[in-house]
């Protein structure tokens, strides 16, 4: 019920709540308040998520990789790959990224299972150490089919997609973090000897270095391009998995699976909430059932 016992109940029917956090009142069987449950909307759980802030690394690598771009971009030129060398240069530091949003994203997917499991098991021990005991009739058995069958499975189903996505967050993060990491450093140890062989390039043996050491530094680019799309590839595949679990989860959430066709209900008449009829369908179980 959602009002104190001093005052008329309310009845909840789900799929239509109004908005706002909500006190809740358990009674027994004889209509005895054994506890309130407060209950956040899910905005205000969502927004209860610790705010976490970004330590700055992807600024600062990208603040120290610019000199050193410029660096082997003038000494490409001089050798005369500089149209090749680049292309390469700008597709290899394009796909620079930040590991704080993967992590970030990580994080959030860990809250949201840990919210959801404990929401699962407010249902699941509230129905069997509440409802179950006290009430049987028409009502109760439709809800109780709803918490065995329906709820429990839809929660256990989203907390196994969190999982899933929290484990790939970490994996790109992961992946993110070491890309960014190969890049500055081969950026890093190839700026100094490209800028030292440029200074030597009007030499011929210093040219024939130059040349040699830039071409090196080209096919290196190019394998740092080559592996990130095979990673990129990889958890686009992954990815595309979830989703597809995650459609399935909305069919079972929303009616033939659409959000604009409203979300499924307990198809429970409006009579159940009217005072006057709540006993047809609600019946205080007997002390001898209890």
């Amino acid at each position: 019920m959602s009002t104190p016992p001093s005052e008329p109940g309310t009845l909840f029917v789900p799929g239509g709540p109004a908005p706002g956090p909500k006190e809740l009142y358990i009674t027994d069987s004889s209509g005895n308040v054994q506890r309130a449950v407060s209950v956040a909307p899910a905005e205000t759980a969502a927004a209860s998520a610790a705010t976490r802030t970004d330590p700055g690394f992807f600024r600062n690598l990208i603040k120290a990789l610019n000199p050193l771009r410029q660096q082997t971009r003038t000494a490409s030129a001089m050798s005369g790959l500089g149209i090749a060398a680049l292309a390469l240069d700008v597709a290899a530091t394009m796909n620079l990224g930040n590991p704080f949003l993967f992590y970030d994203r990580r994080e959030l997917w860990k809250e949201m299972g840990g919210r959801l499991e404990s929401g699962r098991s407010d249902i699941w021990f509230s129905y069997f150490q509440d409802v179950s005991p006290n009430w049987k009739g028409q009502a109760a058995d439709l809800l109780g089919r709803r918490v065995r069958f329906n709820t429990t499975v839809l929660y256990e189903k989203l907390h196994g997609v969190t999982g899933e996505m929290s484990g790939a967050m970490h994996s790109q993060f992961k992946e993110v973090l070491e890309y960014d990491l190969s890049v500055f450093g081969l950026y890093a140890a190839s700026a100094p000897v490209l800028r030292t062989l440029a200074a030597m390039s009007a030499h011929p043996a210093g040219r024939v270095a130059l040349i040699s050491q830039a071409g090196v530094f080209v096919s290196a680019l190019g394998n740092l391009v080559k592996q990130f799309a095979d990673i990129y590839m990889a958890y686009e595949s992954d990815l595309n998995k979830m989703e597809q679990k995650l459609n399935d989860v909305r069919a079972a959430f929303y009616e033939q699976g659409d959000p604009a066709r409203g979300s499924r209900d307990l198809t429970l008449t409006p009579a159940v909430a009217d005072r006057a009829h709540i006993h047809d369908y609600w019946q205080p179980a007997s002390k001898d059932l209890r």
